[in-house]
């Protein structure tokens, strides 16, 4: 199907979100909020979660358990049917009474009724036919994965925030999946994927657990998480607990009881313990004026005061339990410390807004707590948001990446951490003419869920159910997978084949603002054969495609900025180039 024109797709979003964000900033109760528009009820009875272990299995049966999420249907007492499919056979299906809001089946799949090869598995339910004649009800909402047989899967545990949580998607549209299962299928291995993470996350909360001890939040349990696994079935309700070193204490306690090491660890974090909006966006949370220090204290770890000074904050803000604390390298550090001692990716940020987004508008700022001197400051902040986010984009990458050079440096097994990117430009933010991210609150795969569940579990549902608005859609989230398979660094890990010449990017170290940069992609000194198309990501959200081997650019601010390059070849192989060092810009 033809992407609808830019001015649709922006009339539709401004549409849809003036009116949900009319209801949500308006004061509404959660109840009115809920009701005011058409809920997406024929998504329930909501397959919530869907456990296999193992799954690829070995040998012997595959066993799991299903959670069914429907509130009405708890209320009513009602049963429920489900079914588990692959392809046209049903594998497992029973009968589950609601007792409550979540409802739990055990299931058990035989070895010889599992697909030798990967295959599509589907999980829905319905309500049950009742005996007082009611007929059964309409199949809900379809959770996908796969199944297959296979002996050595490749694991990938996910721990961050909303971005890794993949806020507003469905579990096999978010990025840390997709990585697992392009791994999978380029090794033959297939994949297994286990979600830390969670909506709101902070990446440290000094004081949570009490000392700082990860190693209790192993005897705690969230709303998010109702059956205690560790893994946050309900991460789209957001919170700032567990922090991004729980999500890694609870990951690795998990692979320790089931005996099996990882391969990967896909990790963010640090936006939250700024404060996305009121930190980064207007500067109005205590500590967040001064990005580049804010972003050196909360992603890099250094430079915190003795006292939070956002502590007491009227309004919601990550910043009141993280501010401060351990940066990225640590956290890196104690991924790849988990059984396995697996690789470490961290998701470079993407541009959630940008100078091509639409202005934000004035209300915007009117939210509960944020009133007299901060009112004013917010809404004359408002013309600054976009580039104080594109700054953040910046620093926060930079950051990351000195972070995971940090890490290898001092590795006594050799480099096992990259700070990869998504490839993504200015022209991919929130309504832009290419927008990669969801515009509106209301049309994500997961809008049903947060209608339900944002009311019943978060202090904040207004917040809640428009949380999805500014992340990866299911395009954007599709294209960090794709860039993550082309780094180099990845593909060493896995021992993938080359997709094209070992090529270097030649960069200057050094540049003035405005004034035009060289670049040059050469192949043994010498530049690649003829055939290539070249895609330039100048490293400032910026980018440009040629059939030439070199290209000029001038950057508009300070740097530094990284440059990278995709070669595509005539047989459609790409191959991603960085430059070994970034440009410094003055």
């Amino acid at each position: 199907m033809a992407r609808r024109s830019f001015a649709t797709r922006r009339f539709a979003a401004v549409g849809a979100a003036a009116v949900l964000l009319g209801q949500l900033l308006g004061g509404l109760p959660a109840e009115a909020q809920a009701s005011a528009v058409a809920l997406p009820g024929s998504a329930f009875p909501l397959v919530l979660d869907v456990d296999l272990t193992p799954n690829p299995v070995c040998s012997g049966a595959v066993r799991g358990r299903v959670q069914i999420y429907d509130p009405a249907a708890a209320k009513a007492g009602a049963t429920v049917e489900w079914r588990i499919r692959a392809g046209e056979k049903q594998l497992a299906g029973g009968r589950l009474d609601m007792a409550a809001n979540v409802g739990t089946a055990k299931f058990s799949i035989p070895f010889d009724r599992v697909p030798a090869a990967e295959t599509a598995l589907q999980v829905d339910a319905r309500i049950a036919a009742s005996s007082g004649g009611h007929a059964s009800g309409r199949y809900g909402k379809v959770w996908r994965d796969t199944i297959r047989r296979g002996c050595d899967p490749v694991r990938v545990a996910s721990v961050g925030d909303s971005v890794v949580w993949g806020q507003g998607l469905d579990h096999d549209q978010k990025f840390p999946y997709l990585t697992g299962q392009l791994l999978g299928r380029e090794t033959g291995r297939g994949h297994q994927n286990m979600d830390y993470s969670i909506s709101g996350a902070v990446l440290d909360a000094p004081e949570l657990p009490a000392g700082n001890d990860d190693a209790a939040c192993l005897h705690t349990t969230e709303k998010q998480d109702p059956d205690g696994d560790g893994e946050m079935e309900f991460g789209e309700v957001t919170q700032q607990m567990p922090d991004v070193f729980c999500q890694l204490e609870k990951a690795g306690a998990q692979a320790r009881a089931g005996g099996y090491g990882l391969d990967l660890v896909v990790i963010n974090g640090c936006i939250n313990d700024l404060d996305p909006f009121f930190g980064i966006g207007v500067g109005i949370t205590p500590g967040s004026k001064n990005l580049p220090e804010a972003v050196k204290r909360e992603c890099s770890g250094v430079g915190a005061a003795a006292e939070n000074p956002a502590k007491d904050v009227p309004y919601f803000s990550g910043a009141k339990v993280g501010y401060g604390g351990r940066g990225m390298r640590a956290a890196i550090e104690k991924a790849h410390s988990l059984p396995g001692r697996p690789k470490v990716i961290v998701a470079d940020f993407y541009y959630a807004l940008s100078r091509s987004s639409s202005p934000i508008p004035v209300k915007t700022c009117s939210t509960p707590g944020v009133a007299g001197a901060r009112l004013t400051f917010c809404r004359g902040a408002l013309g600054s948001v976009a580039e104080r986010y594109e700054q953040y984009t910046q620093l926060a990458n930079a950051a990351y990446r000195q972070a995971a050079v940090a890490a290898n440096e001092a590795s006594t097994d050799g480099p096992y951490a990259v700070a990869a990117d998504g490839l993504f430009t200015v022209d991919n933010a929130l309504l832009t003419r290419d927008s990669k991210v969801w515009n509106t609150p209301v049309t994500d795969p997961a809008f049903p869920l947060r209608t339900r569940a944002c009311p019943e579990l978060s202090s904040t549902p207004a917040q809640c159910l428009s949380a999805a608005v500014a992340h990866p859609d299911i395009e954007g989230a599709r294209q960090y997978a794709d860039a993550f398979l082309l780094n180099p660094s990845v593909r060493e890990w896995f021992h993938l084949p080359r997709q094209g010449p070992r090529a270097q990017l030649n960069v200057p170290k050094n540049t003035h603002v405005g004034s035009e940069v060289r670049m040059s992609v050469t192949v043994n000194g010498k530049p690649p054969a003829a055939g290539y198309r070249y895609h330039w990501y100048f490293g400032d959200g910026t980018q440009r495609e040629t059939d030439e081997a070199t290209v000029t650019h001038a950057y508009d601010r300070k740097g530094p900025w990284l440059a990278r390059l995709v070669m595509m070849g005539q047989d459609g192989r790409k191959v991603l180039v960085e430059a070994t060092r970034a440009i410094t810009a003055d």
